[in-house]
């Protein structure tokens, strides 16, 4: 797999962007549902950060294998790498630890060495970056940011280069997001990242959108501790006021749609007019 994959344009159906899972299986899998999701037609990319946290952690992991989903590695992906070895064992005192500070990395304890083995493999093998050609434009995904001052085509450079401060921007990077950095970045539409939680409800900054919501803090602590978190699920070319929007119910996912399901007219979580 390339470090940066680049997905032709999607003729046949709709492109779908998640933000961070951690676990989160079924969240998504109902958030798929109400989006009317068809995999013989549509495609979703992840922004990364599938497991760690959650309850499902192990599930999250069969999305990989269907051919429709797509997945930039996260920071959670590469912290999984560098405490599991491509045969399956690993150090059992850094995943505690890892658990302890709250990365949440305990369910690596309780799967057999085959499965990590395929799931080191699987990881190894993400990019740190994907593009694709939509109608409203090229669109870009990766887990945390693009470095300030670099246009797109010097960021997907730099990580076919492997320059270590990109790709440690890409993984791990909150500065845009901490100084409310509205730059953006030029050379490309959008940039969907996630890494960063948005509590109430995804943000955009320039042409970046910062789509984690924190689904997994409300699967873990329930609606009434964690009322301003859920999972994001969105159209890519959605209209961008409607990213501000919370829920219209107290369920744990937000779908944000370009257009209505066929057959029915654009509610609250419809398009703007």
């Amino acid at each position: 797999m390339p470090k940066v994959l680049v997905l032709p344009k999607n003729t046949k159906g709709r492109d779908f962007v998640v933000g961070d899972l951690h676990g989160a299986y079924s969240v998504l899998k109902k958030a798929l549902q109400q989006a009317r999701f068809d995999p013989a037609k549509d495609r979703l990319i992840s922004v990364g950060d599938l497991v760690d946290r959650g309850p499902q952690s192990p599930e999250c992991l069969d999305y990989l294998g269907q051919p429709w989903f797509f997945a930039v590695r996260g920071n959670h992906e590469d912290m999984f790498l560098t405490v599991c070895n491509p045969d399956g064992t690993y150090d059992a005192d850094r995943v505690r630890r890892n658990t302890k500070n709250g990365n949440g990395m305990g369910w690596i304890l309780k799967e057999d060495r085959d499965t990590l083995a395929a799931i080191h493999k699987a990881f190894r093998e993400l990019p740190l970056a994907i593009e694709i050609l939509a109608d409203c434009g090229t669109i870009g995904f990766i887990h945390a940011e693009v470095p300030a001052g670099q246009d797109w085509k010097t960021f997907k450079k730099n990580i076919a280069e492997n320059d270590e401060v990109t790709v440690d921007s890409a993984l791990w990077s909150r500065k845009r997001i901490e100084h409310n950095d509205g730059s953006g970045v030029e050379g490309i539409e959008r940039v969907f990242s996630g890494h960063t939680v948005q509590e109430g409800g995804a943000r955009s900054l320039g042409n970046c959108y910062y789509i984690d919501t924190g689904a997994v803090f409300r699967l873990m602590k329930g609606s009434k501790k964690a009322p301003d978190m859920f999972l994001t699920l969105a159209e890519i070319c959605a209209d961008r006021r409607e990213f501000s929007r919370p829920p219209e119910n107290n369920d744990n996912k937000r779908v944000i749609l370009k257009e209505p399901p066929q057959g029915k007219p654009a509610g609250k979580n419809g398009p703007h007019p």
